[in-house]
C-alpha cells in the first residue's frame, strides 16, 4: 500500500460488523432487477464474454414477486440501504420506474445506479417526487469521444442531456437527492482524469472515482493504486449482499457467474440467508486467511482495490462541497 493509503485508512482497527444492526441484516441490499443492458461498455466482463450471470431470456428481469420480498423485508431494517444496480441497466426493466416508486412508497433509503441513457425528464421527475435517497450516473468521461468508446451503445450528448435536466429538476423542486457521477479509471480516460472530474464537480454533488476491477483478470485493469492487503478479509461479507432478477442471494456482487450463492430468497428470507452458515463460515475462512480455500474468493483479485472505511456509505454522506 502507499502512504497515501495509509492516511485514509482503508483498514479498520478490527475486522467485522460495523455496528450490532448490520448482525442481524446487511447494510446494503444490492436488487438487480435487471440483468438486461443497452449498452457494450469495455470494463463490463458481462460486455466481455456475453454471459450474464447464467441468466437468460425472461431471467434477466426480476419479477414482482420476488421484487416485493424483498421490498417488504427490507422495510424491517431502516439501517440498510437498498441500492438499484446490478450486471445490466436498471432502467431496462419495463416496470423499472414503477418498482422503484413502489419501494420508495414503504422506505426512502434507497439509491439507483444508472448509465444514466434512459433516464428522461419524465423519469427523473418520477424518482425525485418518489424520495429517491440518491441517484448515480456512470459517465467515465467529459467529452464524446471518450465517453462513446469506453460506453459503446451510448450517446454522451444524451447522458449529458438527461443529467443536465435531472439537475434542474431536482433544483427546480427542491428535492432533497443526491446526484452523483462515478468515473471508473482506466487507460481510455487516465490522462484527463482530473478534467473529467472537473468538468462533473461544476454539475453534480458527488464526484465517485473507483478502480477499474478486473473480475479474477478477466478485465485488463492495468497499473492502479491499491487500498489494501491482498491478505485482509474481504468488507463486502459484513457489508452487502446482491439479490439477483431470480432471486439468489450472493454473497459478492462482483461473483458474475453465481458462485457464491447462499440461498434463495423465495425459500429463505434475506434475514436468515445473511445469518447462514455457509455465509458465517465463509466470514470464518476470510479472517483466518484462507480465502484461498474458497470457490471464486480464491481467484479474486480485486480484494485489494476495495476499502473498509471509504465506501458506497462514506459517498452518500460526504458532505457537498
Amino acid at each position: 500500500m502507499t502512504n497515501s493509503s495509509q492516511k485514509r485508512q482503508h483498514i479498520p482497527k478490527k475486522f467485522g460488523f460495523r455496528f450490532k444492526d448490520a448482525i442481524q441484516f446487511p447494510e446494503m441490499v444490492v436488487c438487480g432487477i435487471s440483468f438486461c443492458c443497452n449498452a457494450r461498455c469495455i470494463h463490463c466482463p458481462n460486455a466481455k464474454t456475453n454471459f450474464t450471470a447464467s441468466l437468460k431470456g425472461a431471467d434477466q428481469l426480476m419479477s414482482w414477486e420476488v421484487y416485493k420480498k424483498i421490498v417488504h423485508e427490507c422495510t424491517q431494517y431502516p439501517h440498510s440501504l437498498v441500492r438499484l444496480s446490478s450486471a445490466g441497466e436498471i432502467l431496462m426493466h419495463p416496470h423499472g420506474i414503477e418498482m422503484i416508486e413502489y419501494l420508495l412508497n414503504f422506505k426512502k433509503n434507497v439509491a439507483l445506479t444508472t448509465n444514466g441513457s434512459l433516464l428522461t425528464p419524465d423519469k427523473s421527475i418520477c424518482l425525485l417526487k418518489a424520495g429517491i435517497r440518491s441517484i448515480e450516473i456512470s459517465v467515465d468521461a467529459a467529452t464524446s469521444e471518450i465517453y462513446e468508446k469506453i460506453r459503446p451503445g451510448l450517446s454522451f450528448e444524451q447522458t449529458l442531456s438527461n443529467i443536465q435536466n435531472l439537475v434542474r429538476l431536482r433544483d427546480q423542486g427542491k428535492f432533497k437527492t443526491r446526484i452523483m457521477v462515478s468515473i471508473i479509471k482506466q487507460k481510455d480516460n487516465m490522462d484527463s482524469l482530473e478534467k473529467i472530474k472537473k468538468f462533473w464537480k461544476n454539475l453534480v454533488d458527488v464526484v465517485l472515482t473507483r478502480s477499474l476491477l478486473s473480475f479474477s483478470g478477466l478485465i485488463d485493469r492495468g497499473a492502479q493504486e491499491t487500498y489494501m492487503p491482498a491478505t485482509v478479509p474481504c468488507p463486502f461479507l459484513w457489508e452487502r449482499v446482491l439479490i439477483d432478477p431470480v432471486g439468489n442471494l450472493r454473497a459478492c456482487v462482483n461473483d458474475i457467474y453465481n458462485k457464491l450463492c447462499v440461498g434463495n430468497i423465495m425459500e429463505q428470507n434475506i434475514s436468515q440467508l445473511w445469518q447462514s452458515d455457509i455465509l458465517n463460515e465463509w466470514r470464518r475462512m476470510h479472517l483466518e486467511g484462507k480465502r484461498n480455500e474458497m470457490i471464486h474468493c480464491k481467484d479474486c483479485v480485486d480484494l485489494e482495490y476495495r476499502s473498509w472505511n471509504y465506501n458506497y456509505f462514506h459517498a452518500l454522506n460526504k458532505p457537498i462541497e
